[in-house]
């Protein structure tokens, strides 16, 4: 799914890269300053005086009234807390897969913190990847066998917002199950032989070898566990 400017919620601050900056402020000027913009907007002068020579974030509301759906170039964005700047340029392309595993598996705490889950590592890996891709600051945690992934709380809203298709093989990684015929998750099921996708639990993968009686993928599944085993010990 492509992530537009127009998309962005009204909530979002925007920091401009240089050139958006001098598009920007160039169409100030053509309006005939900060002070005529004031009158004519309701946007106080005072801030935008501040905006300009910091170069700070500036709401998106500002930038949509000057720029319309042409906006200049952004930096990054950000919600109106303290929260980490996502540093974006849109458009950009969100993955069906990245927003079906946020959907299935993202809780938020008690503190509105995003919060992904697992007790896959590989799972944990492939949601922080995915993150990464749309330059997404995230945070990883080790609790004992139970892997976390924390993300910004705006981001989160602008992922939750989007529409989108499920993706299957992200959905049986999730939550799904695998029996001797059939793939199954989200009431959905696939015969073991016509499913292709790649998945990335470790787990499922096992099941999926099983039920087809790959021998040669089964023992090289073990032989990467003993693998990991050994390091750990040693």
């Amino acid at each position: 799914m492509m992530l537009k400017f127009e998309d962005l919620p009204e909530e979002t601050r925007v920091k401009l890269t240089e050139k958006g900056r001098e598009d920007l402020w160039h169409r100030v000027d053509e309006f005939g300053g900060v002070k005529q913009l004031s009158e004519a907007f309701d946007f106080s002068s005072s801030k935008m005086y501040n905006w300009r020579s910091k170069n700070s974030f500036m709401p998106i509301s500002f930038i949509r009234r000057l720029m319309g759906q042409n906006p200049p170039e952004i930096d990054a964005v950000k919600g109106k807390g303290r929260g980490k700047a996502w540093g974006i340029d849109l458009p950009v392309e969100v993955s069906e897969e990245l927003l079906t595993r946020v959907e299935a598996s993202v809780t938020v705490n008690r503190k509105g913190t995003p919060v992904y889950i697992t007790d896959e590592k590989s799972l944990a890996s492939r949601f922080l990847n995915l993150l990464e891709e749309i330059g997404v600051d995230q945070s990883f945690y080790n609790r004992e066998g139970r892997y976390e992934v924390r993300y910004s709380k705006y981001a989160h809203n602008v992922l939750s917002d989007i529409d989108f298709s499920e993706k299957f093989s992200a959905l049986v990684d999730e939550e799904g199950d695998i029996t001797e015929e059939k793939v199954r998750a989200s009431g959905k099921g696939v015969s073991v032989e016509e499913f292709d996708a790649e998945l990335y639990s470790r787990s499922k993968i096992f099941d999926l070898a099983l039920a087809r009686g790959d021998k040669e993928k089964i023992q090289a599944l073990i032989a990467e566990e003993s693998s990991r085993v050994r390091n750990l010990v040693n």
